[in-house]
């Protein structure tokens, strides 16, 4: 059941960037994605910080029925100090280009819009210095979407040693993650074809 579902998630994750690339989507469908997944996809995520409120929660409107509900407390000036974090199993190598995506939506928070600022998604190592071989910043909205982040590597990471960390510390704010997927497409992928341009 749990493949099925893993499954399903991906042929969604190959629609949503296959919009940016036909290419991608005909090389989806037989199977190849699957390959390319760098961690093992999940929606349990690790979140730290002590200005947090953490817990699993269901939700069958959002692909794998799964999320981690994460509530900021209170905002501040350093992001970090409050995140969430999942492990990578393979290894990438400066100059891949690689692709985060996973599933998130924000609730509203203290009669406000349902928005949350999510200033730093990296592809980091995941001991000190936490360097990053990938960062950019989404801003999410009130309905589930797939949120993608993709780039050239900056840096090589081994095997076992990386993670997708979030920052969610910039405002007070609650937001749902779910399902994360970690793709490398090696050196040779073209990356406008996963940015649109």
């Amino acid at each position: 059941m749990k493949w099925k579902i893993l499954y399903i998630a991906l042929a969604a994750l190959a629609l949503a960037i296959g919009a940016a690339s036909p290419g991608l989507a005909r090389q989806s469908s037989d199977g190849d994605i699957l390959q390319k997944a760098i961690n093992k996809p999940s929606a349990t995520w690790t979140v730290y910080g002590s200005g947090q409120k953490s817990a699993p929660v269901k939700d069958k409107t959002v692909q794998g029925g799964g999320a981690t509900k994460v509530e900021v407390l209170v905002g501040g000036d350093k992001p970090w100090s409050v995140g969430a974090l999942q492990s990578l199993t393979g290894k990438i190598s400066k100059g891949d280009v690689v692709l985060v995506a996973f599933w998130a939506k924000a609730e509203a928070v203290d009669g406000g819009p349902a928005v949350a600022d999510v200033p730093a998604v990296r592809i980091q190592q995941s001991a000190a210095p936490y360097d990053a071989a990938l960062q950019g910043g989404i801003k999410v909205g009130g309905e589930w979407k797939m949120y993608t982040v993709p780039g050239r590597a900056l840096i090589d990471i081994p095997a076992g040693e990386g993670a997708v960390g979030l920052h969610l510390g910039s405002a007070k704010q609650t937001v749902l993650l779910g399902a994360l997927f970690v793709l490398n497409f090696g050196p040779d992928y073209d990356l406008r074809k996963l940015t649109g341009g």
